[in-house]
Formats: structure tokens, sequence, C-alpha cells
């Protein structure tokens, strides 16, 4: 996947917790799509990016073609917008994460 991601020029996915760390963390604008059922978890999962001006969530109900050649394809064709969307996105992940967690390990680890 990470191939993927480091050749897209921004993403059309779901919203899980993995997905929105591994697309903010290489700096990809994004269109959520969270699952329809649940505790609403995944858009909850979007929100701190989306917030931050690095997407956009959609509903499932609203993800149809009409609806990515409205809005995906411009974003697409719109070289500033996708760098200024791919800084948010950036700016809104945790790239020191694995860092943070080992740190702390260690830490406990030593007391």
């Amino acid at each position: 996947m990470d191939l993927a991601l480091a050749a897209a020029d921004a993403t059309v996915c779901r919203s899980g917790a993995m997905t929105v760390a591994e697309v903010s963390a290489v700096g990809l604008p994004a269109f959520y799509v969270p699952l329809p059922h649940g505790n609403g978890e995944q858009e909850f999962n979007a929100a701190p990016v989306v917030r931050k001006g690095g997407g956009r969530i959609v509903p499932d109900s609203e993800l149809t073609p009409k609806y990515v050649i409205d809005e995906v394809i411009p974003l697409l064709m719109d070289s500033a917008r996708l760098i200024e969307m791919g800084r948010a996105a950036a700016g809104a992940g945790h790239r020191d994460a694995a860092d943070a967690v080992a740190r702390i390990a260690v830490e406990v680890a030593g007391r």
C-alpha cells in the first residue's frame, strides 16, 4: 500500500483509524467515506484531518459518479489546492508515533 500512496495525488477511501493514520502521515489529500454503519467512529477518525483542511468527509450515500466528476476530478486538476490539502493532512498526522511509543515503552521498562 505504501507504493500506491506514494504514487497518488489524492485518495478516496474509508476512514478506519489505520487508513486515516497512513494517509495523513504521507500528507495525502483524502475524500474519507465512513462506513454507513457502526457508531460513527470512522467519521470521528477523519474529523481532525478534515478540520485542518486535509480532507473531506463524504457520506457513503453521496459517493456517486457525479460526486467524483464534480468534486474529485476538479481537485486533481488543481495542483495548488492539492499541495495545500497535502500540507494540512501531513500536519494532522503523527509521523513520529512509532518513536513516541518506543520511548514510552523504554521509559516504562526502566522503572
